[in-house]
């Protein structure tokens, strides 16, 4: 056997070995993704349900029902959701309750989610008393007896509603504020129930426990943590419950704030009887951990065959590999041009991009994140383009036009892998994340301003993916070693550069609520790194990468960003 036969020989093996592995991980998730949508198997879940507001808003909610309660009467529970995230958030806390026998429902505000209209904070009320109106439409709902969860801003919506509707015999309150004092609460029956994490960055201890001492018309000093103030049989138990271990975030997450809850309304309703004693929280976050390893791994390996079927040139044809070589450079002096640029030049970028177009585009957040990001790409702009100017290159035709470049075929075949990439993590990340831990398909009426943010932020990756793999990965050798190097340096320049000017903001603005924003920052920029480095090692060329992560990290951002106009930047009180 000659050497290039047994080349040839260990690359069929490759290739097989890979088919086996990436069969199986498919399986693996597959099977994660059954699990995860039928457990608990004794509840029903619908998803995606609409209902009108009075003032015309389409409020997108998924149900969560006992499946042998249909015919009973059953007492609900609506939970509303915070600012920049969505109904999918609140369902761990949706499960515990349904399988202890309450009929649930969670919901996107306006603005948010699927839900329809702007984020306007007096007409949020009104998308809970939509979904009572429904609830009582049902016929199997007991009219007078309801409980309301609300997370961060959901939980003000709540105050709003119950405040005037006696019907509502409990408020958990969950990251969130209290407005309920002794005049509103005592001629009812309305139990209170106050969740605070030790590390929340917009509630203070101070004034939650300010907020029970109105409620319970005593001194603040009496106020202690994780004490039952009154009682469930005299239907005015107050509580305030104060964990050491969470953020404003993860309390959406923690066990124990999902079993507070659960408890509080066990108690305030001893008539409902459970169906299921056990908890699923835990179990279900092992599933999801399960999901998405296997997902990413089934994605990553079929990166190459894929790429190899639909891009790589006939055999007979020259493959040719977009590269700007730079002799007169190393990695560390071209890395630390990177960071200095970015600094430097921030400001101005950010400025450009948002007096010229976020001034006038809705999605707040998503216009603020951009701009954060689009900041260092015009840092990185400019290097390139001093890089250019060394070289006798152009910007504009010879470095940022020249992955458009080349045969037609060639850029349509490009342009389909991007797509089919983009198709398969998505729908990756939507079957796990997306319906089980935070919504990321936008609403309809977003979609105008997706487009537009989309071709911003693949404009931005372009000049990342330039810049990191066209300059940087190539001075790295080949092997799989190398390319997580050439990805973790990409990934820890974007990450110094992003957490800096986020904690620069948040001190700006007096709060620390915005570093919330590195919950997502950080998993999607080291995905987005890796899938850029490994298609441009397959490859040679890097606009399949530039369109996976702009369709997948814009899409999510836009989701995540409620759709308001103007300045007004969304917070939580």
């Amino acid at each position: 056997m000659t050497p290039v036969e047994r080349d040839s020989e260990k690359k069929r093996d490759l290739d097989k070995k890979r088919i086996i592995l990436s069969s199986i991980f498919l399986l693996i998730f597959i099977f994660g993704t059954f699990l995860i949508f039928t457990t608990p198997s004794n509840i029903e879940i619908k998803y995606n349900l609409t209902v009108e507001t009075k003032d015309g808003e389409q409020i997108s909610f998924n149900t969560y029902e006992p499946i042998d309660r249909h015919n009973d009467k059953m007492t609900a529970i609506i939970i509303g959701h915070g600012v920049m995230v969505n109904k999918e958030m609140l369902k761990s806390y949706a499960i515990e309750l349904a399988t202890s026998g309450f009929f649930v429902v969670t919901h996107d505000f306006r603005g948010h989610g699927l839900s329809s209209g702007e984020l306007e904070r007096n007409k949020l009320k009104n998308d809970v008393k939509a979904i009572k109106k429904y609830l009582l439409d049902k016929g199997n709902i007991d009219r007078h007896n309801f409980g309301y969860i609300g997370y961060s801003m959901g939980g003000f919506a709540g105050n709003d509603v119950v405040k005037d509707d006696n019907d509502f015999k409990f408020f958990i309150g969950v990251g969130t504020g209290l407005a309920l004092d002794y005049e509103d609460c005592k001629n009812r029956d309305l139990n209170i129930l106050m969740i605070l994490a030790k590390y929340d960055q917009g509630r203070r201890l101070e004034d939650s426990k300010e907020e029970i001492a109105d409620r319970l018309n005593i001194d603040d000093e009496d106020v202690h943590v994780n004490k039952l103030y009154e009682s469930f049989e005299t239907k005015n138990a107050t509580k305030l419950f104060y964990d050491d271990n969470s953020d404003h975030f993860t309390t959406a997450y923690d066990q124990d704030f999902i079993r507070e809850a659960r408890d509080f309304a066990i108690n305030t309703f001893p008539k409902v009887e459970p169906i299921d004693e056990n908890f699923y929280a835990n179990f279900r976050f092992l599933i999801l951990i399960m999901q998405i390893v296997s997902g990413l791994a089934c994605f990553f390996l079929i990166i190459k065959p894929l790429a190899k079927l639909i891009v790589k040139p006939k055999e007979e044809e020259e493959e040719e590999v977009f590269e700007i070589k730079t002799e007169d450079e190393t990695i560390e002096t071209l890395s630390l041009k990177a960071l200095i640029y970015s600094f430097v030049l921030a400001i101005p970028g950010m400025a450009i991009i948002f007096f010229t177009v976020f001034l006038f585009l809705p999605l707040t957040t998503a216009g603020l994140s951009t701009a954060v990001l689009f900041g260092q790409a015009f840092g990185i702009l400019i290097l390139l383009w001093r890089i250019g100017k060394k070289n006798d290159r152009g910007l504009i035709k010879e470095i940022l036009l020249k992955p458009f470049r080349g045969k037609r075929r060639d850029l349509l075949r490009e342009i389909a892998l991007g797509a089919i990439l983009a198709s398969i993590l998505y729908t990756i990340l939507y079957l796990s994340i997306g319906l089980n831990y935070l919504g990321i398909i936008p609403s309809l009426n977003k979609v105008p301003w997706v487009l537009i943010y989309m071709a911003i932020g693949f404009f931005m990756l372009l000049i990342f993916s330039i810049f990191f793999q066209v300059i940087i990965q190539v001075k790295f050798e080949k092997g799989m070693k190398n390319l997580f190097k050439a990805a973790l340096l990409q990934y820890s320049i974007l990450m110094v550069y992003f957490i800096t000017f986020v904690m620069i903001f948040c001190i700006l603005m007096g709060t620390m609520f915005y570093n919330m924003f590195f919950y997502f920052a950080i998993p999607m920029f080291l995905l987005a790194v890796f899938i850029s480095a490994l298609l441009y090692q397959q490859t040679g060329k890097i606009l399949a990468g530039t369109i996976v992560n702009s369709v997948f990290i814009l899409l999510i951002i836009c989701t995540l960003s409620p759709l308001s106009f103007g300045l007004a930047i969304p917070g939580f009180s």
